[in-house]
């Protein structure tokens, strides 16, 4: 009786919410399902506004490049003077922009909104790990940080759904939402958000080294202190992430411009996509590693997303089997994500955040481009995104095979 006394205090609310990570994941859970809200719905804003369809790959680069440039600064004020006082005008950062997004005429102000929301989404992964990896003890940080991605997954998924049904209403009402939710939220972080104290700063020279580190950009620099086959797995990395991006970022407006889907039809699709994505990565990636090494996982995860996409590219107009199929890819593509940056991190020990560094960056830089381009492509011809995907990433696995063979010659 007394350990089912145990177990059931465990896991009562009241115990869950004394904890700081578990407020945290909640809260995280919360900011991205506000953030994902107005997604669906934006195809249909293009076309209300009687905007090109490129113009959709320039919002998302604009929107990433923000985020990419912004976590760095955000995450070092955080640290200046406290993480609460940061990430409380997060949320109605990103409603405020999210309003002038969907309500305006002025495409610079729809430009400018993009950036608003890209600082405010930065600056709260920025908090929400930092806060994470501050508070957990060493032997539990990773699994924490993985906690606060997969709900990020959850609540994006949702947020998503949610915001695909009440575009269904008006397409504008999403947008709108997004500032009431982003109210309600920053209202939770002020209420359960407990603020911890600043990083200990006592030696003045590690001060100085993190203020010059600040600029993300910075680690283009130590490109040229990689091994060969570093920068050979970077050069990877970034090729992939245009490849992938340039079909991933048109999926939303394909989907609305060409099928003719409605934004809650695009929300299911998101939700459904996101869901296998989450399983894949967090299930089937863990069974994989347990029999194949990473790098011939990477290689069968490009096969069979070349094959997955060229399926998809003859079966466009059936159905729900393009949809699986489309979120089947979609999982492939997380893997070899996932799986990039461990790859690259054991090319070089002893310099592993020198490295991951350079793979994040270049990674964003592949994936920005990629986003850009997906727009331009999409409005030039509907199967473009799928056709350019193929022939990049088809590249990206002969030049792995080849470099493969290579090795297997050396060590002979």
């Amino acid at each position: 009786m007394l350990k089912i006394e145990k177990v059931k205090n465990k896991f009562s609310l009241t115990e869950i919410f004394k904890n700081d990570i578990n407020r945290m994941i909640l809260l995280m859970f919360f900011c991205i399902f506000l953030y994902n809200l107005g997604h669906p719905a934006t195809p249909d804003l293009i076309e209300l506004r009687h905007l090109n369809k490129s113009i959709s790959g320039v919002f998302l680069a604009i929107m990433s490049s923000s985020m990419f440039l912004s976590s760095p600064y955000l995450g070092a004020l955080a640290d200046s003077i406290g993480m609460k006082k940061i990430f409380i005008f997060m949320p109605i950062m990103y409603g405020l922009a999210q309003v002038f997004f969907g309500f305006s005429n002025s495409l610079l102000v729809m430009m400018l909104a993009r950036i608003m929301a890209g600082f405010a989404s930065g600056g709260t992964y920025a908090v929400v790990l930092g806060y994470v990896s501050q508070i957990s003890k060493k032997e539990e940080k990773s699994k924490n940080i993985a906690k606060i991605s997969s709900i990020a997954i959850v609540g994006g998924a949702i947020g998503q759904k949610v915001g695909g049904l009440i575009g269904l209403v008006d397409t504008r009402y999403p947008f709108g939402m997004q500032l009431i939710f982003g109210i309600l939220v920053s209202l939770l972080i002020f209420i359960f958000m407990n603020e911890i104290g600043k990083k200990d700063k006592n030696d003045k020279n590690e001060e100085d080294k993190e203020k010059k580190n600040l600029n993300p950009l910075s680690t283009f620099k130590y490109i040229y202190e990689l091994d060969r086959n570093s920068k050979f797995f970077c050069f990877i990395i970034f090729l992939s992430g245009i490849g992938i991006y340039s079909y991933a970022s048109a999926v939303n407006y394909f989907l609305k411009f060409y099928i003719k889907v409605n934004s809650n039809t695009i929300g299911t699709y998101v939700m459904f996509t996101s869901l296998i994505a989450f399983l894949g990565t967090s299930f089937l990636l863990s069974f994989l590693l347990k029999k194949f090494k990473e790098r011939k996982i990477y290689i069968a995860m490009l096969f069979i997303g070349i094959i997955l996409m060229i399926t998809i590219l003859f079966r466009l107009r059936l159905g729900r089997v393009s949809y699986i199929l489309m979120a089947i890819y979609a999982m492939t593509y997380e893997i070899v994500r996932t799986l990039g940056n461990s790859i690259i991190a054991q090319k070089s020990k002893g310099k592993q955040g020198k490295i991951l560094g350079v793979a994040s960056s270049v990674s964003f830089l592949g994936n920005a481009m990629g986003s850009l381009l997906s727009g331009y492509i999409l409005e030039a011809n509907m199967y473009l995104p799928f056709i350019v995907n193929i022939v990049i990433i088809t590249c990206v696995l002969g030049l792995l095979v080849t470099q493969s063979k290579r090795n297997e010659r050396k060590e002979i």
